[in-house]
């Protein structure tokens, strides 16, 4: 009788450490999730769009983000992903670089004149949002997108 062993199998007789370890990284890939950022709605297609994603309060506030991503719009569109991330909590500031000076436009009262949003959307009045207001949880596996209304500029 002819016993046919598949890789996998031959595989685990002969190096189990090595079965456990493939299967801790197929877990580790399985649980990561990603953030696709997308506008629908350019009015400009000049310059990128300088999106930043942060993980918490002091990041946005002052730490600066996780991950970040300089986009050129496409047809007036832009869909941008961050990929491999850990479930958590996430939220999304980004602003159009129309002019590609690598900074956020303001005039001298310190009003944006370049358009800007965030992610779920609030509309502060007189202030940028804060983490709280534009916070969403990603969990793992998932495949979230994030639509983004820009305002100003």
């Amino acid at each position: 009788m002819r016993i046919a062993l598949t890789l996998a199998t031959a595989l685990s007789l002969t190096f189990p450490a090595l079965v456990f370890a493939l299967d801790d990284a197929t877990a580790s890939a399985a649980a990561t999730a990603q953030v696709t950022v997308t506008i629908d709605r350019l009015y400009d297609t000049t310059g990128t769009v300088e999106i930043g994603l942060y993980a918490d309060e002091a990041g946005w506030n002052s730490d600066g983000p996780v991950a970040s991503l300089n986009v050129a719009p496409v047809d007036g569109t832009i869909h941008a992903v961050f990929e491999n991330l850990d479930p958590g909590n996430y939220a999304v500031r980004l602003y159009h670089d129309v002019d590609g000076d690598g900074e956020f436009g303001t005039n001298v009262m310190g009003i944006p004149n370049e358009p800007y949003g965030f992610s779920n959307n609030p509309w502060p009045r007189f202030r940028g949002a804060r983490f709280d207001e534009s916070v969403f949880e990603l969990d793992a596996g998932e495949n979230s997108v994030v639509a983004i209304e820009l305002m100003g500029g």
